[in-house]
């Protein structure tokens, strides 16, 4: 039984790499987030649960207490979030829950219990390659076929596509300079991300695949003054790029000005400051940054994200979380740097350093980030076996062994039905929500508000005004980011006489978007 549970351990972190950019489902509402949602919550409950069943398992090391630290200041952060149903089920399209966020720092401790050797690591590095080489391929027919639309290889989104290739054109770069049997499909999936860059116009996607190269280069030297050469000549390569993407011609790009989102980003300091230690909750964003905004920036957009990886960790988990993550990255890129010629350390480096800089200027999304937490874990089973190498495993004594047996068993079957729970009911609920079927959507996943909200508009389309009204408000107890439904929800209140809750409720919508048109047209008609 166990050689069966170490073959599928070393397999199972490869299959997440090549499912994060290739799986989607055509015929759900959601067809492209929430699937990627689906398989980093239930593949690293998986992982985590053969982990349990593994005993002898590689240590952490040095990342141990900062991740203890990170799920400490994930729970806090739920504690004493502004919205719980939304914190813990997260909104629609966008699920940065906290299952979510606990699944991130699970992907990072999976490799590392998982992988034992380098073929194993390698299979994760060709296996995120192949998916994002697909992923780019896929762009390039949508873009061929004239659709008009920025093409995203079905991952749901252009930037998303953008972050995936700034993690796998360093891999792909690195290895296709090593050479080898494999030497011309590395230089293929090059060819094919470039092609993907450029059709779906993402700029922090390029900036990151051209941070990440230079930091390979980088790493390959060995000399300190060729070190701060390549540093110096790579950091202003980087902002060069960076004048390019924010003042000169690809400013404008996508009718997208890159200046929005300076303008947009004081605006979240003042919500951080407003809570700073635990933040607003997972996923809360969407609920308070209204109320933070100074002026409307980009008519039409409503902001339900700071647009920034490293404000929205402090606008939802406070400085305490801030902190907590900061201090794993320092752990992980210290090992990188410290062991950056053994293996494809270096390489794995790059591409985690390629979605830093990219989430700079976007905001952690679960196809991209739950492909960089497996990338950082991987790097760190690197690492770890670089640490390790020549000390013999520590032996486990078999009474001990027996006696745990039994709570990894219950630990390994907790992990396997919370991974359905949070990971696949929702998807089951999208696919009834996509067949018009609210009411068998809202009994999989019952804290979804966006299903509460579908349900009480047919009932009130079947003339049940007062029982759709009950669901309008259930969905608003679960914190609903979009303003229409408060809208909505006024506007059946309006039709039973009740104009005070009207009144309230538009003024909610106007508290998530300040500048949302059809809220003001209703309080201007109330008076």
């Amino acid at each position: 039984m166990r050689p069966t549970l170490e073959r599928l351990g070393n397999y199972l972190p490869a299959a997440i790499a090549l499912a994060l950019p290739t799986v989607f489902i055509p015929n759900a509402v959601d067809s492209f987030i929430l699937p990627r949602a689906a398989i980093a919550i239930v593949g690293a409950g998986i992982g985590c649960g053969l982990a349990l069943l593994l005993p002898g398992r590689p240590a952490l090391g040095g990342l141990r207490l900062p991740l203890v630290a990170a799920v400490a200041a994930a729970l806090l952060a739920f504690a004493f979030s502004t919205s719980w149903p939304l914190s813990l089920s997260g909104a629609y399209t966008r699920y940065e829950s906290l299952p979510v966020r606990l699944s991130y720092l699970a992907l990072l401790a999976m490799p590392v219990w998982l992988l034992r050797d380098r073929l194993s690591r390698t299979l994760v590095e060709a296996a995120f390659v192949l998916g994002t080489a697909v992923a780019s391929l896929e762009a390039i027919i949508q873009a061929a076929s004239g659709v008009n639309f920025r093409p995203d290889g079905n991952i749901g989104n252009a930037n998303l596509l953008g972050a995936l290739i700034a993690m796998a054109f360093p891999l792909a770069v690195a290895r296709g300079f090593r050479g080898g049997r494999f030497f011309v499909a590395w230089w293929l999936g090059v060819a094919l991300m470039v092609g993907g860059l450029v059709t779906s116009t993402s700029r922090s996607g390029g900036l990151g695949a051209i941070a990440g190269c230079l930091v390979l280069v980088v790493l390959a030297v060995r000399s300190r003054r060729w070190i701060a050469i390549t540093g110096a000549g790579s950091t202003i390569v980087v902002g060069v790029a960076l004048w390019a993407i924010v003042f000169g011609p690809l400013g404008f790009l996508n009718n997208d000005p890159a200046r929005t989102r300076l303008q947009l980003w004081p605006d979240a300091v003042r919500m951080i400051a407003a809570r700073p230690l635990t933040g607003w909750g997972e996923d809360a964003t969407g609920l308070s940054f209204g109320r933070f905004l100074s002026a409307d920036w980009a008519p039409g957009v409503i902001y339900d994200r700071t647009h920034s990886g490293l404000l929205e960790v402090a606008a939802t988990q406070g400085i305490v979380g801030l902190v907590t993550l900061g201090w794993v990255l320092l752990v992980l890129f210290r090992g990188v740097w410290r062991y950056r010629f053994a293996e494809s350390v270096a390489a794995l480096g790059a591409a985690c350093l390629g979605y830093t800089v990219w989430v700079i200027f976007n905001f952690d999304w679960v196809p991209a980030t739950a492909a960089f937490w497996l990338l950082a874990g991987t790097a760190w089973s690197a690492i770890r076996a670089a640490e390790t190498a020549g000390e013999m495993p520590p032996a486990t004594k078999q009474a001990s062994r027996a006696v745990g047996a039994a709570a990894r068993a219950v630990g390994a079957l907790t992990l396997l039905v919370a991974a359905i729970f949070f990971g696949v009911m929702p998807v089951l609920a999208d696919t009834w929500y996509s067949r018009g079927r609210p009411e068998l959507a809202v009994i999989v996943d019952p804290l979804q508000a966006r299903y509460q909200w579908d349900l009480g508009l047919s009932r009130i389309a079947l003339g049940d005004q007062r029982g759709g009204v009950a669901e309008l408000q259930r969905a608003a107890y679960f914190g609903e980011t979009e303003p229409q439904l408060y809208v909505d929800l006024g506007d059946a209140e309006v039709k039973l006489g009740d104009r005070a809750s009207a009144r309230r409720d538009y003024n909610r919508a106007l508290l998530i978007d300040p500048y949302f048109a059809p809220a003001r047209q209703r309080l201007k008609v109330l008076g």
